[in-house]
């Protein structure tokens, strides 16, 4: 369960934020394998913004979800506080994290926090090799030094806490369309995360990720646990029949332009319990490990909103769990 939604009112946000949580804690009662965190600043009122401590609000009150953090950019937080603070959740969810590098797709991130525009992938492939350095830094050899934008530090000992899973988190990288990106995932051996829209071109970017991670040399257990948690995210919307489930997306997406991953009704899953479990059966035959779904949260038609996740629970999860 994917969860990002934004407020049209700021009297909503604490009801926006307790009914997160509640999805979240529902989720992890149901079965769900993960609970999804993202990370805008700023932009189009995301409902809590700061993904790192919603996870730590959320971990100690899960029972067996993992959580996924897609995505942090790490070009906009401080290296040593990213570590700590991926390294805390992991402490409270017992090593059930999944941390995704995602450069983002909006520039309000970056502004607020003071970064060069100009400088957007190279500040976020340095934060990933600082963060990792950070990581594996254990206080031999002599101190490490680094910079990442305005950001300076200097560690003589390894961070604490460390994280519960060993030498880290899981850690995933996120991308649309990037080859380069698709190739560099495969040779570290991480899973892979995207939210395309069509199965064809799903298909056909989870081929070419397979194949290269197949070739990466990394151990089994590796390449498994990528394939594993290899994710795309949809919005999903689950009602009695096809045409119900589309009449209720439309609307929501008129009531809410901004969506909820998608922003329209043809870029989600949406329909019957039928449908719906053999649209997800079909990315999972094309290589999808994790399927991130965005429900339809809309704070004025809650029955809705748990109509379509009980439907999701009852007639789709057992089939294509």
């Amino acid at each position: 369960m994917h969860l990002s939604t934004r407020i049209q009112d700021k009297r909503d946000e604490l009801p926006l934020i307790n009914c997160l949580t509640d999805l979240a804690l529902d989720a992890d009662a149901s079965g769900f394998t993960a609970i999804s965190l993202t990370e805008h600043h700023l932009h189009e009122n995301q409902g809590y913004q700061n993904s790192l401590l919603f996870a730590s609000a959320l971990a100690p009150r899960l029972q067996q979800a993992t959580l996924v953090l897609a995505t942090v950019n790490p070009a906009i937080h401080h290296p040593v506080r990213l570590v700590e603070s991926c390294n805390l959740i992991d402490q409270l969810n017992a090593g059930r994290l999944v941390v995704v590098f995602g450069s983002g797709f909006k520039d309000t991130d970056l502004v607020a926090f003071g970064r060069d525009l100009t400088q957007r992938n190279a500040l976020y492939e340095q934060g990933i090799r600082t963060a990792l350095d950070v990581w594996d830094y254990d206080g031999s050899g002599g101190p490490l030094e680094f910079a990442v934008g305005t950001d300076r530090g200097r560690l003589d000992v390894a961070v604490n806490p460390s994280s519960y899973r060993k030498p880290r988190p899981i850690l995933a990288r996120a991308t649309l369309l990037n080859p380069a990106a698709i190739a560099d995932a495969a040779a570290r051996g991480w899973p892979l995360f995207t939210a395309i829209k069509d199965l064809a071109t799903a298909r056909e970017q989870m081929a070419a990720y397979h194949i290269a991670l197949e070739a990466s040399g990394h151990d089994p257990e590796t390449i498994a646990l990528a394939r594993q948690w290899t994710g795309v995210g949809k919005a999903v919307h689950v009602a009695d029949t096809d045409e119900q489930a589309r009449s209720e997306a439309e609307a929501y997406f008129i009531k809410n332009p901004s969506g909820a991953i998608a922003r329209n009704a043809d870029d989600m899953i949406c329909g019957s319990p039928d449908t719906v479990a053999r649209v997800m059966g079909a990315f999972s035959d094309a290589g999808v490990g994790l399927m991130m779904c965005g429900f339809l949260i809309d704070l004025e038609n809650l029955s809705q909103l748990h109509r379509s996740v009980g439907l999701f629970k009852e007639a789709v999860m057992p089939r294509v769990a």
